[in-house]
């Protein structure tokens, strides 16, 4: 039996357990497939309650070390996982894709007049090699200019490009943490920051949000992010100010203020990541307008007008400029100055808002026919959302009802996606609105989802979760 030293760890017992745990399997204690103990017996022997096993296992999870099997136990994971269904594969099987976030794609400038534009360029030739990691100052204004619909007066010298918001997020928190600390993340998010932060060796720390009138979610609880501070010593906090990925809330002036008081009380570093705030009609103040001392803002044109571009620009503080320098050329040198300048030439010809135009527009009538078809389940979300948070009955089982619609070939994705695996299963889908070109196919996939989420409804013995 499998049983951890921990006698001379320090800090929380179920970050030892698993800093254990990832320590034997790396120097072949454990390997591939082995059985780790039942938890209870484990708890008993560590003399420890069994809530701290199990937050230990869903921690040792997270870092994909094991993977938990109902029935059978938690096994030490191979080194090679499922590719996550986020991820488009070319020659998949069609399906009307409520699943992925892809913002109209069907609406994007037209890649083959920017090509024609760009080879019309005088002293294109120099973009065919090496830049500077941060970027070329040209590419670097371009990104002052979206940070400005971002709420945020950006300073070029603190701006650079990025291959992508997610390399983006992957780089500033390599800048502005070390290995082993902890952040605090919303407890619903963005899929991805699970393994992105375990990639580098960071810990998150989920906390609750704030309820709205309406029974909707907020923003991050301040006083739930405060006692995080205290109780896990996380060191910063992760926010998405401007629909919330899946809820879709946006925070008010003073949700932001509230929680730059407590960054500023207990020295936390910010981190905020906002791919969809080109849609919404007003602009608030960034994160990094607020608290530009500690903030760390990421931007990103993928979900307005080109995904295949991979460009992103991240503005950190003057204390971390050299640090994501170097941190953007350890990992990829340089983003690509040539779908740069592609971007670029987009943004000062007036593209990029003409292309939001047609977005916003076709996005309007998604979502009411959303609302109205999902009526009476409650969809979180408005006009300028690109995706919904709808709540199923409490006793309705989200995955069943993402397993139903599969065999129907429709994708959605359960609450189970956006949340850290130590924590209940949710009666939430999160629908988006913009992937499915046919306005026709996507009307009639909500009457499907809305008809599987009744019939689920009226048998809540095959509704609810089982194991």
């Amino acid at each position: 039996m499998w049983i951890p030293k921990i006698e001379e760890a320090q800090g929380p017992i179920y970050l030892a357990i698993a800093d254990a745990l990832e320590t034997d399997i790396s120097e072949g204690v454990l390997a591939q497939g082995d059985r780790l103990p039942p938890q209870r017996e484990l708890a008993y022997q560590l003399g420890v309650t069994l809530g701290t096993i199990t937050r230990a296992y869903g921690e040792a999870e997270r870092r994909r070390l094991v993977k938990g099997e109902t029935g059978r136990g938690t096994y030490v994971a191979p080194e090679t996982h499922k590719v996550s269904p986020l991820i488009p594969k070319e020659g998949e099987p069609e399906v009307c894709d409520l699943a992925r976030n892809f913002a109209y794609p069907h609406l994007n400038p037209s890649l083959s007049e920017g090509l024609v534009r760009m080879a019309r360029t005088a002293g294109i030739d120099r973009l065919n090699g090496f830049v500077p990691s941060e970027g070329l100052k040209a590419h670097r204004e371009t990104g002052v200019l979206v940070f400005k619909d971002y709420g945020l007066d950006a300073d070029p010298e603190r701006v650079a490009v990025t291959c992508g918001a997610q390399h983006g997020i992957q780089v500033t928190c390599q800048a502005l943490f070390r290995s082993g600390d902890a952040i605090a993340i919303d407890r619903f998010t963005y899929p991805s920051i699970f393994p992105s932060l375990a990639s580098i060796g960071l810990k998150p720390v989920p906390v609750p949000a704030l309820v709205r009138e309406d029974g909707g979610f907020g923003a991050m609880d301040p006083l739930a992010l405060a006692q995080a501070a205290r109780l896990h010593g996380v060191k910063g906090v992760f926010l998405m100010p401007n629909m919330q990925n899946p809820t879709t809330h946006t925070m008010s002036v003073t949700e932001r203020e509230n929680l730059v008081d407590v960054a500023r009380e207990h020295d936390l570093k910010i981190v905020e990541d906002d791919p969809y705030t080109p849609f919404l009609p007003e602009t608030l103040p960034a994160f990094g307008a607020l608290a530009p001392e500690r903030t760390a803002s990421i931007a990103s044109i993928s979900k307005v007008c080109s995904p295949g571009s991979r460009i992103g620009f991240v503005h950190v503080p003057e204390l971390f400029g050299d640090s994501i320098r170097n941190k953007i050329g350890e990992s990829t040198w340089m983003a690509s100055p040539i779908t740069a300048e592609l971007i670029a030439g987009w943004v000062r010809e007036g593209l990029l808002f003409k292309t939001l135009r047609l977005k916003r527009a076709a996005n309007r009538v998604r979502f009411r026919q959303a609302q109205e078809i999902l009526s009476p389940y409650f969809l979180q979300g408005d006009t300028h959302k690109v995706f919904g948070w709808l709540r199923l009955p409490e006793h309705v089982d989200a995955d069943a009802v993402q397993a139903t619609l599969g065999h129907q070939r429709i994708s959605v994705l359960s609450a189970r996606y956006f949340q850290s695996r130590e924590h209940a299963q949710a009666p939430y889908l999160r629908l988006t609105f913009g992937s499915e070109e046919s306005d026709e196919r996507y009307f009639k996939a909500l009457e499907i989802v809305r008809a599987t989420i009744d019939q689920l409804a009226e048998l809540p013995e095959l509704g609810r979760p089982v194991g």
